[in-house]
């Protein structure tokens, strides 16, 4: 990697004070990698759990939808006991149960299995989307500790310049503006620093509370430069066929055939068998039957004459399907597009970061010039303050650049996520 060639070698102090930065925006003994991250997050995020026992309470709907209709019991006793040849009827018990045209117990289940399946796809595409979000916050601390790291160079640098001018003063070489002018420069750039480390905290708070753990706990990244340089680029033509958003609609899409079938069942008969018993009262008549409890198989046949209602179950199960693929269509649709333009990003990134790097070349030749005429007098120092500071925003840039394309590819990655 192209590295600038400042005024003067990093002393010994400045590399105490690198330290110092990293200790002083969070440490812990043992780093952890994104992967490691992001497994933490789907461990322990509560979007997620929460995600994952609604399908699990969707899936506890297979089985509901899979049992028989509880049977019916019914007593009555009457007041005014009726007559038989018997014996007075005094009392009466009816058991009855219901059963569905063959079938429809399974189109039921199918329904509610499909709907599950739709609801997992959901936590799949969930828990992706907590990826990219961990990703993407791990970007940007990876950033701020880079900035962190150039602000605390660009200090130790204007302290070597306030050395070279205060030098030059002695020699009559330059005025006490010019003393106060790098001081006023170092006090900005402490600010800089502060701010920084209060951005900092804020992207580590957001960082832990994804993974669901002390919003303080410190995240350590032990060479943030390095991991903005990584330029993995991912090739992607086509989206992926089995993307979890595209399931989730596949899955219903399968439900709503069920529900077709289950329609056309629901417009045929229902079945009931059932049992009776009627209690008769013994009044000592002349019979071999006599007072004996009467018991009554019972047999039942739901008449669908109402088709209206039945036509309109089919209807609306055909409309939903028309829905639900002109979501699948929309769907694949969109997820195209946010390809294309996540491409066209990075593409732009990329053209953006030639320019960073053009630029920071152009100025190494600068800044080493200016050293020297700084220190014969032939410069200004607001002139050296000005390129240190535009070095300075390039490398910014330069640095935001990069976390800006890891983020694209994570994008990247996300998209063209497969669900199988």
């Amino acid at each position: 990697m192209f590295k600038i060639q400042y005024i003067k070698p990093v002393s010994f102090s400045t590399q105490l004070l690198l330290v110092a930065v990293l200790l002083f925006f969070g440490f812990q003994m043992k780093a952890q990698s994104l992967e490691e991250l992001k497994t933490a997050a789907a461990e322990n995020n509560l979007e997620l759990k929460a995600q994952y026992k609604a399908f699990e309470a969707r899936l506890e709907g297979v089985t509901q939808a899979k049992s028989w209709q509880d049977p019916n019991l019914s007593f009555g006793y009457f007041i005014s006991p009726i007559e038989t040849r018997v014996g007075p009827q005094i009392a009466r018990f009816s058991l009855t149960q219901m059963l569905p045209w063959f079938g429809t117990y399974k189109s039921k289940g199918d329904i509610a299995a499909y709907q599950a399946e739709a609801e997992f796809e959901k936590f799949q595409d969930q828990k992706l989307k907590l990826y990219l979000d961990v990703a993407e916050k791990y970007y940007d601390l990876s950033a701020l500790r880079h900035i962190a790291e150039l602000e605390a160079e660009q200090l130790q640098i204007l302290k070597d310049l306030k050395a070279i001018v205060e030098s030059n003063y002695e020699n009559n070489k330059a005025i006490l503006v010019d003393i106060l002018r790098v001081d006023l420069e170092i006090d900005k750039q402490k600010s800089s620093i502060e701010v920084l480390r209060e951005q900092d905290q804020a992207l580590v708070t957001q960082l832990n509370q994804l993974m669901n753990r002390q919003l303080k706990t410190p995240v350590l990244i032990p060479n943030p430069e390095q991991i903005l340089e990584q330029k993995d680029v991912m090739e992607t033509d086509s989206i992926s066929k089995n993307h979890p958003r595209l399931e989730a609609i596949r899955n219903l899409q399968e439900s709503n055939k069920a529900e077709r079938v289950l329609a056309k069942k629901q417009a045929l008969p229902q079945f009931g068998v059932g049992l009776d018993y009627a209690i008769i009262q013994d009044r000592n008549v002349m019979a071999a039957d006599a007072g004996q409890d009467a018991i009554m198989p019972m047999l039942s046949v739901s008449l669908p004459i109402f088709g209206k209602k039945n036509k309109s179950r089919k209807k609306a199960a055909s409309l939903q399907g028309e829905s639900l693929q002109f979501q699948l269509e929309n769907e694949e649709t969109q997820i195209a597009a946010e390809i294309q333009v996540a491409q066209y990003q990075r593409d732009e990134l990329f053209s953006l970061l030639d320019l960073y790097e053009k630029q920071l070349s152009s100025l190494k030749d600068i800044l080493q010039l200016s050293e020297t005429a700084l220190a014969n007098a032939s410069m200004e120092i607001e002139e050296v303050l000005r390129l240190q500071q535009e070095r300075l925003l390039y490398e910014k840039q330069k640095a935001k650049t990069l976390a800006d394309l890891q983020k694209i590819n994570e994008t990247l990655g996300y998209l063209t996520s497969n669900s199988k």
